[in-house]
């Protein structure tokens, strides 16, 4: 969290970008990196290999690089999905509170969409069970829910695999931020133990840069051809230049040393951000969470925290606010917080401004100072 008017937000990372340059200037010198013909919807064959060899070692995914479809960013897997998996009018479930973007790409497809309520252990697959008729397609985030962050527990991964195998139906793993974990072992993918009815989703977003517009997804051999028509009818597939500079730099051995940095330099950046809210803004709950680039700060009962968002971006300082992202009444509000791109000077001013924004909207909202405008 930090200026939203300043330049694009910094990654703060030297080293990786001499190293992105330096593969770049190489590969790209090449033949194979500026063809003169379309490439494969699928991507590039290399990266697929790359992709493959990756998440089989650090996600336990079963799938050889046939399964690999390179995508647009996450975005686009879920987009995929949606067109692939669902037709009008077909049952879709994914979690309550969910990710904004997801929820509009089901609406964009017309399919009838229901949210399962989330807990401590994820999503609640008997509330939809019980309560909703049976989906075609399950939408869900096992490793670190959004926007809450806490990991679909065993045995209701267990429970959703099961089931999805005796009603025909499909589960679309979005797994955007494993790689930034920061206490003990993340979960093995869902993928790994079902791949013949997951769809698994992973991104370069996070961890290298969101301007790259690159992911992949691993798909069943029933869906491959399905998927990868979807993706040629799309935009026929992603620049081959990146995807070979993304080959090069994952084959070199360059991602995992990136992924190891970042996290450190992250858990740090959280660090602090968390020790700022407890020593400035007491009065918030933060959501445990070991995982990603954001926490969930929860405001006191009656708090608008649209309204705090909406002031904190007037000032130039970027939240979300939690209760728009559920689907009738949130039990609670929150704000959630973004640290991966800033500086930790930069999380202390942000903390320091959202500060004075939540004291002016309480001394607003006191009996008796509620014509008082916010600047006076």
């Amino acid at each position: 969290m930090s200026r939203v008017r300043n330049a694009p937000i910094p990654k703060g990372d030297v080293a990786l970008d001499d190293t992105w340059r330096r593969i770049s200037n190489r590969v790209r010198a090449t033949q194979a990196a500026a063809p003169t013909t379309y490439g494969d919807p699928a991507g590039l064959s290399s990266l697929r290999e790359a992709v493959a060899d990756y998440v089989r070692r650090s996600r336990a995914v079963t799938c050889t690089a046939a399964n690999v479809i390179i995508t647009s960013g996450t975005q686009q897997g879920l987009y995929l999905s949606s067109r692939v998996l669902l037709g009008v009018g077909d049952v879709a479930w994914t979690e309550n509170p969910s990710y904004p973007g997801l929820t509009a790409v089901l609406a964009d497809s017309q399919a009838t969409l229901f949210r399962l309520p989330v807990d401590n252990s994820g999503m609640n697959l008997a509330h939809g069970i019980s309560k909703f008729p049976p989906a075609k397609a399950v939408f869900v985030t096992p490793s670190h829910q959004y926007p809450l962050g806490m990991p679909l527990s065993m045995p209701r991964r267990a429970a959703l695999l099961t089931w999805a195998r005796e009603n025909d139906a499909w589960v679309v793993e979005d797994d955007y931020d494993s790689e930034l974990r920061y206490a003990g072992h993340p979960f093995p993918s869902m993928q790994g133990l079902d791949p013949a009815r997951v769809i698994y989703l992973g991104t370069y977003s996070k961890v290298l840069a969101p301007s790259l517009r690159l992911g992949y997804a691993i798909v069943p051999d029933p869906l491959i051809e399905a998927f990868a028509g979807a993706r040629a009818l799309m935009d026929r597939h992603s620049p081959i230049a990146d995807q070979h500079v993304i080959a090069a730099f994952m084959r070199d051995g360059y991602f995992e040393t990136h992924i190891r940095r970042i996290r450190r330099i992250y858990a740090q950046r959280r660090a602090t951000l968390l020790d700022e809210l407890t020593r400035q803004i007491p009065m918030i709950e933060v959501q445990p969470s070991d995982q990603g680039m954001h926490i969930v700060a929860w405001l006191p009962e009656g708090t608008d925290d649209c309204k705090i968002a909406d002031m904190a971006y007037n000032a130039g300082i970027a939240v979300r606010a939690i209760t728009p992202m559920y689907e009738g009444s949130a039990p609670r509000p929150g704000l959630m917080l973004g640290f991966g791109g800033f500086s930790e000077a930069q999380i202390r001013e942000g903390v320091a401004s959202l500060k004075a924004i939540i004291d002016c909207i309480n001394s607003t909202d006191a009996p008796g100072r509620g014509d008082q405008r916010p600047n006076e």
